[in-house]
């Protein structure tokens, strides 16, 4: 007899569901993708941008770098031989002793009037002490300058400029709240966010006049000059006897338009910093539960993250070229410089913690999927198999000894969170691979068969 070969199947159409499924897991990589990198950005503005007493924690090392402080020296000195006007007051005193010194000739020669008296007294040219006022101010300004070197390097003045900077800083942040009221020495006007240094300046020249008070004569500095620019300039002028520029011992801390940028992230950043997070964390949820294979779709977000990391690392090292173009000096530079990098460096901080535990995922995902090349170097190397949990060998030993693992998990994060000084990178670091290394334990108790730890519902005769 002929053998009938069976009928064929009917082929059944692949539906849509499964490819359409794998579109929505996709989409919602790239969306988690971008949630996480923006709860970075805005964990790290909330944390360390906005917050003061963290921004002067991340900022000190500028302030201790004697560049800053070269730096400020420039700027302060610069303000101060402006407000001393040195040519002016010296020009002004030569001629008035030009003036004494004619009238002296003249009575002591006691000449009549006429052509040699008017040339004495300054009716026809002549040679005068005047012309004496370059050589006069160019050593002047020197020695000016080197009081206010060291008038910003004595103790009193160097405490007071970490205030300055931290004034200066919630101020702005005030500023951008609306509590405009809080800090009198930074102000908004039409066109910036300026900083009051007056009372810094105040502090640079009464040193100063130690060194210039015998040609300038007598300024009674007042010792203590108001924090809010009106009257702290009225303060200045009263004692110099002479107007200052309008914009004198202002410093521009931002444009209008920054600050009108920054005032809308501080309002976005207060308002949904942890709604943003917590979205993030339903995302991540959503993503994984969406996808196919979920281990895949772990696989797969975390590798969009670690690209979105890599690539914002990247733009905020450009950054560092914008930031350094703004110092106009090689102490500026320093300054700058070490900012960017003490600034920068809290957000790489957050990156290297995100990006840490992507990498994690990658790898536990890519060998609990079991490799074609992970299950063959487990059948070349016995060891391989061991270690990956190929042959159920370290299953059941971590569940034969689980309570003392477990023990010995806390102890060991307990000790390195005290010991590395409750870093919070390390702190979260160290909590994460705990939950993990807990996590591990329970699975591996549970598969390893032990009495008491599986199946427990069956009844005894059935087990």
């Amino acid at each position: 007899m002929t053998q009938q070969s069976p009928p064929e199947q009917p082929v059944r159409p692949v539906g849509r569901g499964p490819v359409v499924r794998r579109w929505v897991a996709g989409a919602m990589v790239v969306i988690t993708t971008l949630l996480v990198v923006a709860s970075c950005l805005a964990l790290w503005a909330h944390r360390t941008v906005l917050d003061t007493d963290q921004f002067m924690d991340t900022v000190e090392p500028a302030l201790d770098d004697p560049a800053f402080y070269d730096a400020l020296a420039d700027t302060v000195s610069d303000e101060v031989l402006l407000a001393l006007d040195l040519d002016t007051r010296v020009a002004e005193r030569l001629d008035q002793l030009d003036a004494a010194l004619v009238a002296a000739l003249a009575a002591r020669v006691d000449v009549e009037p006429g052509p040699l008296l008017e040339a004495l007294g300054g009716q026809v040219e002549r040679p005068s002490l005047a012309a004496l006022t370059p050589l006069i101010v160019e050593p002047l300004e020197d020695r000016v300058d080197s009081a206010v070197d060291r008038a910003l390097t004595s103790d009193a003045v160097a405490d007071r400029v970490p205030q300055l900077v931290e004034s200066a800083h919630a101020g702005v942040v005030a500023v951008a709240r609306a509590d405009v009221d809080e800090r009198p020495n930074v102000y908004l006007t039409d066109d910036a966010v300026m900083l009051n240094t007056l009372p810094l300046v105040a502090d640079a020249l009464r040193e100063a006049l130690g060194e210039a008070g015998a040609v300038v004569g007598d300024l009674p500095v007042p010792d203590a000059v108001s924090e809010r620019a009106p009257e702290a300039r009225e303060q200045l002028v009263e004692a110099l006897g002479r107007q200052l520029p309008e914009g004198f011992g202002q410093v521009e801390l931002m444009d209008r338009e920054t600050f009108d940028g920054v005032q809308g992230a501080v309002t976005i950043v207060d308002r949904a910093v942890w709604a943003l997070v917590a979205l993030t964390v339903l995302a991540i949820v959503a993503t994984v539960w969406v996808a196919p294979d979920r281990r895949r779709g772990a696989v797969q977000l975390a590798l969009g993250v670690l690209a979105g990391v890599v690539v914002v690392t990247a733009l905020v090292a450009q950054l560092r070229t914008l930031v350094v173009d703004v110092a106009r000096t090689a102490d500026g530079e320093r300054v700058a410089t070490t900012l960017y990098e003490a600034v920068a460096g809290e957000i790489h901080q957050i990156f290297w913690l995100v990006g840490v535990v992507a990498v994690v995922t990658v790898v536990v995902g890519v060998l609990l999927g079991r490799p074609r090349w992970l299950v063959a170097a487990g059948r070349r190397w016995p060891w391989v198999a061991t270690v990956t949990a190929q042959d159920g060998r370290l299953a059941r030993w971590v569940g034969a000894h689980a309570d003392a693992l477990r023990v010995a998990v806390l102890v060991a994060a307990v000790l390195v969170v005290v010991l590395t000084g409750f870093l919070w990178v390390v702190l979260v670091l160290t909590v994460l691979g705990a939950i993990a290394a807990l996590w591990a334990i329970t699975i591996a108790q549970r598969s390893a068969a032990l009495p008491g730890e599986r199946r427990r519902d069956v009844p005894a005769d059935v087990a």
